[in-house]
């Protein structure tokens, strides 16, 4: 089943313009949050949610903080953050893990 949020990262990391890979992490994190809030992980945020998971559940973990680090690295950054395609390729990889995991995409 199609999942049209992924898609829409997909479609933005597949652009040609840094600012779209930027926007792909971002969005990707916040199906991230929505997730963990799914999952029923305590936390204001996606860091304090991921504090909370058992690795023993979660066996992408690493992943997700690895990829939630850089997610922040660019909030706080901005158009300062030098994003490369492949680093943008390398993280929603890491995403992907993620969602794979507890089946928000095939």
């Amino acid at each position: 089943e199609r999942n049209e949020k992924w898609e829409r990262v997909i479609n933005l990391m597949n652009s040609s313009n840094p600012s779209d890979w930027r926007l792909a992490i971002m969005e990707a994190d916040i199906m991230l949050e929505e997730l963990l809030r799914t999952l029923g992980l305590h936390g204001d945020s996606v860091g304090e949610m991921l504090k909370s998971a058992d690795r023993n559940e979660f066996s992408s973990l690493d992943d997700a903080w690895d990829a939630h680090k850089v997610r922040n690295a660019i909030a706080h950054s901005g158009q300062g953050f030098d994003l490369s395609e492949r680093e943008t390729k390398r993280v929603l990889a890491l995403f992907e893990k993620v969602f794979k995991e507890f089946g928000v995409i095939q």
